[in-house]
């Protein structure tokens, strides 16, 4: 398996003891684009801060920088030609902070002025406009997928109910989180569970090269990346929008609903052509899908700095 799988699977050695139905899993997943970033151009941003009492000034010089930083980012060619699809999406606050976070380079503090709790900030940097534009697609791209994976695709069944769930109720993930996720069926069908990730492939969790067709029992909770199932999954890159979709037919599905790839499809062109298909068999039964958003390591930090006043 690829050391850049978003995913990272531990296998376990030997017979495991299960207390819930356990499916198994397995996949890879594609390496992040690693062509030259080209020449980072010079940025300029400046941000004020008022800071409370419970706060010291050296926090809200950070609020300051990190805000002056995004201002730079903003202002950025690449990211204003971009911009009204970025804020159409509601994607702006993601893009601007992890650009923020990650990409600027040889950040400076160039003017600083206090007026009582007021910090202002006027900050230089460089930044690579490919790779600015590269984490726009990529978060464009992996949003507009996300919409179409949580279309309805099936004709819902009376009384047949579906629940899917993570160790997450907020649905955030941050890189080296570990990943649970949970799927339960009012009824006994048969379950198509595919994760829609941020670097626009889509993994088949079930069917796939360890498991085939899966029939469920209702009322049975299946579990994957638990402490008691044969993998583990810790978050990692690339991240943003991610969707985990779980369809539970009332007959097996058609063998040409799966996806060409045994590890990863192309999510964008899996979706439409799981819509067609769908629509054209006319399955029966229950869907339901769970949005998730993965960050880095270094957004949380930032973040953190960004708003002092949240405490740690």
């Amino acid at each position: 398996m690829s050391s850049s799988a978003r995913l990272k699977r531990v296998m376990s050695a030997g017979c495991i003891v299960v207390l819930i139905p356990v499916l198994w899993m397995g996949f890879a997943r594609a390496s992040q684009p690693s062509g030259d970033p080209g020449p980072a151009e010079p940025v300029r941003g400046s941000a004020c801060y008022k800071y409370g009492d419970n706060e010291t000034p050296i926090q809200a010089k950070r609020a300051a920088t990190s805000l002056a930083q995004e201002d730079a980012v903003r202002l950025h060619r690449v990211f204003v030609q971009s911009s009204s699809k970025v804020k159409n999406l509601q994607l702006e606050e993601d893009i601007v902070q992890t650009a923020s976070a990650a990409m600027l380079e040889q950040v400076r503090v160039e003017k600083e002025a206090t007026h009582g709790q007021e910090i202002c900030i006027t900050i230089t940097a460089r930044m690579s406009p490919v790779s600015i534009d590269e984490l726009i697609k990529q978060r464009i791209n992996a949003k507009e997928i996300s919409q179409q994976a949580q279309t309805p695709m099936v004709a819902a069944s009376a009384g047949f109910g579906l629940r899917i769930w993570t160790n997450r109720d907020d649905g955030r993930f941050s890189e080296g989180d570990e990943l649970i996720i949970h799927v339960q069926s009012d009824r006994d069908g048969y379950l198509k569970l595919d994760y829609f990730q941020a670097d626009g492939c889509v993994v088949h969790l079930v069917p796939n090269l360890y498991r085939g067709e899966a029939s469920i029992k209702g009322g049975q909770t299946y579990s994957f990346g638990s402490a008691t199932s044969p993998e583990q999954f810790t978050v990692t890159g690339p991240f943003g929008v991610e969707t985990i979709k779980a369809i539970v037919g009332v007959k097996p599905f058609d063998p040409s609903l799966q996806g060409k790839s045994t590890e990863c499809d192309d999510g964008r062109a899996y979706v439409q052509g799981l819509q067609q298909g769908l629509r054209g068999l006319k399955v029966s039964g229950v869907e339901k899908a769970l949005s998730l958003t993965t960050v880095s390591r270094a957004v949380e930090g930032y973040r953190k700095d960004r708003h002092p006043g949240l405490g740690p």
